[in-house]
């Protein structure tokens, strides 16, 4: 009688050798104008992976237009440590539990550019802010004020606010474009969403 094992092309179900299927750990996306690009639906190494960009309009990075299965790299395996097992990239060497700034939502990435390793953009306060209704209520002259800072550092700063002890900051472009003007009061307002913890 022969002995059956299992290997890497098959699986043993009962006295049956059944060939693996390969399992797919990417998705394609159809854009409404044809184009496509590729999500992945598993942990992959973001120090490695090249599914995002640098944003030269507003800072920070984005994701691609258009990513290719290839701009992913899955190669992660377990690891142990004091506190337990966790996943690192078996290329790099990377922990994905650390934090990597490029990989955050849009908003919060701007705050630092790991493409150039230097500081992050400085911080310019914008003082005598009120929060009220969903807005972040500034006083037209101190609005003016930092607009007028940030125009001649080229849009190189990211103005902050303090709300409750707790310090935001907003994308330059967002700063100059989400602002709206208050009729009859010397106030602008700017949407609490476009603000994001520092």
């Amino acid at each position: 009688m022969k002995t059956l094992k299992p290997t890497a092309t098959h699986k043993l179900c009962g006295d049956e050798e059944i060939p693996l299927q390969k399992e797919s750990f990417h998705l394609e996306h159809t854009y409404r104008s044809g184009n496509s690009t590729w999500k992945c639906n598993t942990l992959y190494c973001p120090n490695c992976s090249k599914n995002r960009e640098k944003d030269t309009k507003q800072g920070g990075f984005r994701d691609k237009w258009t990513v290719k299965k290839e701009d992913f790299n899955i190669t992660l395996e377990y690891r142990e440590d004091e506190t337990g097992f966790y996943a690192a990239c078996s290329k790099c060497g990377h922990d994905v539990r650390n934090h990597e700034s490029k990989t955050d939502s849009y908003i919060s990435v701007f705050l630092q550019d790991n493409d150039t390793d230097g500081p992050p953009l400085p911080l310019e306060e914008v003082k005598e802010v009120v929060y009220k209704q969903g807005f972040v209520i500034i006083p037209f002259k101190e609005y003016e004020r930092v607009r007028k800072i940030g125009t001649e550092k080229n849009g190189m700063i990211l103005p902050s606010i303090f709300v409750e002890g707790q310090q935001y900051a907003i994308s330059w472009n967002d700063f100059l474009t989400k602002m709206r003007a208050i009729p009859n009061v010397s106030v602008v307002g700017v949407p609490r969403t476009y603000w994001k913890i520092v």
